[in-house]
C-alpha cells in the first residue's frame, strides 16, 4: 500500500496527542455521567446513564474520524464536549463527590481542551487537511484517467 506521506513519521507526531484527545473525551464524558447519575440526578436509572454514556462515545468516535478525515471544524465538537463536562463538574464540589471522582472529572476534560489546543494538534488538523486534499486530487486524476480509458475502449469496439 502506497501512502500520500510517510506513515511513521505522522504517526510518532501525531498520534500520541490525537488518541490523547480522544481518551481525554472518553474519560471527561464518563466522570461527568457518573457525577449526573448519583449526585445531580440520583432518581436516573441506570439504562439512561448507559444510553448517555454510549452517545457520549459515538459523539467522540465521530467527531475524531471527522478531524483525522481532514475535516478540521470537528474539533469544535470536542471543544463543545469537553467544556461541557467541565461546567458539570465543576459546580458539583457543593454536593462533596468523592475525591478521585471529582479530580477525575476536572482532570479529563481540562487535558483534554489543552491538548485539543496544543501545536501538535493543530498541526495534525493541518496536515489532514492537506491529505484530504491530495486524496481529492488522485481521486479526480483517477477518474479523469478512467473516463480517458472507456472512451477508447469505445472507439476500439467493432461495430
Amino acid at each position: 500500500m502506497k501512502f500520500l506521506v510517510p506513515l511513521r513519521p505522522f504517526l510518532v507526531l501525531n498520534f500520541p496527542v490525537f488518541i490523547g484527545v480522544i481518551f481525554s473525551g472518553l474519560f471527561g464524558g464518563a466522570a461527568a455521567v457518573v457525577l449526573v447519575e448519583n449526585y445531580y440526578l440520583p432518581s436516573l436509572s441506570n439504562s439512561a446513564a448507559e444510553a448517555a454514556a454510549v452517545v457520549l462515545a459515538c459523539f467522540i468516535t465521530h467527531c475524531n474520524f471527522m478531524i483525522a478525515y481532514g475535516r478540521p471544524k470537528w474539533a469544535w465538537g470536542m471543544y463543545g464536549l469537553l467544556v461541557a463536562c467541565l461546567l458539570v463538574a465543576l459546580p458539583a464540589f457543593q454536593f462533596s463527590p468523592h475525591p478521585f471522582v471529582y479530580a477525575s472529572s476536572v482532570f479529563w476534560p481540562a487535558f483534554g481542551l489543552l491538548l485539543l489546543h496544543s501545536k501538535h494538534h493543530r498541526e495534525m488538523r493541518a496536515t489532514a487537511v492537506e491529505l484530504r486534499h491530495m486524496r481529492r486530487k488522485v481521486t479526480v486524476a483517477i477518474e479523469k484517467r478512467r473516463k480517458h480509458e472507456r472512451a477508447i475502449i469505445r472507439i476500439k469496439k467493432p461495430r
